[in-house]
């Protein structure tokens, strides 16, 4: 005598098609796998943000961008309530097709900036905003008495 033994909540697969009907969109990519992959059609774009890095010293804070192809007059750097907003836009021509892109990345500005002493500066497809710390916000060494 042979006894089979079953999971009682086992579906029993009656064909492909079955398997379709229960999860039509499987086998489709999700947006955001699509949105990773971005970066293979248009280079250096992640998402849809520009790549950003932020470092201090103790005299500035430094936010870097990378912006591979963009000439100096697509940027756009703008600080608004506490909000550097940095807006890049690159256009390729290639023969008869033309194409355009633009992205946008903000960043929240530490208190303790000196807004008037902000420099940018672009080189080899990176745009470096230096972020001047104001004297009071600075570390200082306390002597001991």
């Amino acid at each position: 005598m042979k006894i089979i033994r079953t999971h009682p909540f086992s579906i029993n697969r009656v064909s492909g098609l079955d398997e379709w009907f229960r999860h039509p969109l499987a086998g489709l990519p999700s947006l955001s796998s699509f949105i990773n992959n971005l970066g293979e059609v248009l280079p250096g774009v992640t998402g849809d943000k520009l790549a950003v890095d932020v470092n201090e010293d103790k005299d500035s804070y430094f936010v870097t961008f990378e912006v591979p192809g963009v000439k100096k007059e697509d940027v756009k750097i703008e600080l608004n309530n506490g909000l550097l907003t940095v807006s890049a836009e690159k256009r390729e021509k290639d023969g008869e097709k033309e194409s355009s892109y633009s992205l946008t990345r903000s960043v929240s500005v530490p208190d303790g900036v000196n807004a008037e002493g902000i420099a940018a500066k672009l080189e080899d497809g990176i745009l470096t905003v230096t972020l001047p710390k104001q004297e009071r916000s600075k570390p200082r060494t306390i002597a001991l008495s």
